[in-house]
């Protein structure tokens, strides 16, 4: 410890923060793995209903009053369509909490191993491991981008300052925002 605090060789001290067992591990755990802990139980949650309607196959269906009939194709194809969208999300969660745990993990593993081991990390290490944690903040932007199509068109709109090419056509001209939901079978334009 009196080595990491003066360094003769340029007549200076320097400031070194060292925490106790208790802290590092209470720091640690607050910051990094109970926000873990809940991310991996969230995505645990996400995936469980992502599976859940192709896991079960199409059962029994109860006989329908009235005159409509029960559809085939389209909703299938709808079905279809909603899965891989949720599939892909939950592979863009995952990358993202992947990257997430590969930077801040040797960090906070680090954080609450060095008290035990009597501070004897290296500083070098130390700085690494905090700039891979560090890196992942400025690599979310880029993941984002990459994975999803929607946050790329609107990261190119503010890179390139509003660039008209890269905005989505509306069918319904430029001054009329809008979005389409279908309720019981009929679509249904919202302004």
């Amino acid at each position: 410890i009196q080595q990491r605090q003066f360094n003769k060789a340029s007549n200076s001290t320097y400031c070194i923060f060292m925490v106790n067992k208790p802290y590092a591990i209470t720091c640690s755990v607050v910051a990094f793995y109970i926000p873990f802990l809940l991310m991996v139980l969230a995505y645990h949650r996400i995936y469980e209903p992502q599976q859940g309607p192709q896991e079960s196959g199409p059962g029994p269906q109860e006989p329908r009053q009235g005159l409509q009939e029960p559809r085939q194709g389209p909703p299938d194809q709808h079905s279809s369509h909603r899965m891989k969208t949720e599939t892909k999300a939950a592979k863009t969660l995952c990358i993202i909490m992947g990257c997430f745990c590969l930077c801040w993990a040797p960090f906070f593993v680090t954080n609450i191993v060095d008290p035990f081991i009597n501070y004897t990390v290296p500083g070098k290490l130390w700085t690494a491991f905090l700039w891979l944690g560090y890196i992942n903040s400025g690599l979310n932007p880029f993941l984002y981008a990459f994975l999803n199509k929607a946050f790329r068109r609107a990261f190119l709109i503010i890179l390139c300052c509003g660039d008209e090419r890269y905005r989505r056509p509306s069918i319904l001209g430029q001054t009329v925002p809008c979005s389409t939901t279908t309720i019981n079978g009929s679509t249904h334009v919202l302004r």
